[in-house]
């Protein structure tokens, strides 16, 4: 490591300057000449071992590239929208038009999800909206890495901050969402309950959780490109046994109602919904240790992310 020094030249006096290294973790460093050139030196990067090690360098990897991710944000953000004849109002619509099969299907007697306390309506639509935050995180992070190639090529900003830039776009469609729900609970002259301003911590383990398995793929899916579209098909199929669209206690299959009460994500959407729809839920303390399990994939997530992100590069 250089330190500060200085050389006299006549009655000139040139210092030279060793900053901290441009972005953390990554070995670079930059300096100024004597003659005022600047000066990049690369040296290759330690590699943390261990769930806790992995979690401290994805802080400040995204502490670094901080500005890069608001930029890429606004960037997606303001792109998402140039095009559509509906301009933003398009981001309101999306929830209801999600639901407009299964209420057609309800209101003609085809589907018969059973009688709840909560309209069907609102069941639905919440339930819907709250399952979509996990796909939807899966895909931004998952395809975050490729949709990023150029920047990767031409940059040194952290791969981990390329990968998590496109969940910004998910949180703005967490609240945009709260807006379609409560336009939905008007309308219905239903009132939420005061959990309603807590949806996003509500379905935060949903987002941890899709992170965590985007991760893993966004460094496996450029090395086998299947495995993306085969995680997609998966949860299509996950979503059947989660009282997403119909009602858990009408289920009579013995087989069925056991998947169903085995299935972690039973409990990531039927809590937040029924707090906020009722002001009450059970199985709070099976959400809890889900949500702790969400956790603990997300470090899981990270340590594989780190271990592989050398090789991403390569593939795309």
């Amino acid at each position: 490591m250089l330190a500060s020094s200085g050389k006299t030249h006549g009655n000139e006096t040139r210092q030279w300057q060793a900053p901290a290294p441009h972005i953390a973790g990554t070995g670079l460093m930059r300096y100024l000449d004597q003659d005022g050139t600047p000066v990049t030196v690369y040296r290759a990067g330690r590699q943390r071992s261990g769930l806790i090690s992995s979690l401290q360098q994805a802080g400040e990897d995204i502490a670094a590239s901080r500005h890069v991710i608001v930029r890429l944000f606004w960037r997606d953000f303001i792109a998402q929208f140039r095009q559509k004849i509906l301009g933003y109002f398009w981001a309101l619509l999306s929830p209801l038009l999600g639901i407009v099969s299964f209420l057609f299907l309800f209101f003609i007697g085809v589907l018969k999800p059973g009688e709840g306390e909560i309209p069907y309506t609102l069941y639905v639509l919440m339930g819907s909206t709250i399952w979509g935050c996990l796909p939807g995180a899966m895909g931004a992070v998952s395809g975050g890495l490729q949709a990023q190639a150029d920047l990767i090529m031409r940059t040194r900003i952290p791969k981990l901050a390329l990968a998590v830039s496109s969940l910004a776009n998910l949180l703005y469609s967490i609240l945009i969402s709260m807006v379609t729900m409560a336009i939905v609970f008007l309308v219905m002259g239903v009132t939420p309950s005061w959990w309603f301003l807590a949806y996003p911590l509500l379905v935060l383990p949903m987002v941890l959780l899709g992170t965590a398995i985007g991760l893993i793929l966004s460094v496996l899916g450029p090395i086998a490109r299947d495995l993306v579209p085969m995680a997609t098909q998966a949860l299509a199929l996950a979503m059947y046994v989660t009282p997403v669209i119909y009602v858990q206690s009408t289920i009579q299959n013995p087989f069925v109602k056991t998947l169903i009460e085995w299935n972690p994500l039973t409990y990531l959407v039927d809590l937040p919904r029924s707090l906020i729809c009722l002001g009450h839920a059970d199985n709070a303390d099976i959400f809890l240790w889900v949500a702790i399990g969400t956790l603990m994939l997300v470090a899981i997530g990270l340590r594989i992310f780190y271990l592989l992100e050398s090789l991403v590069a390569e593939r795309l």
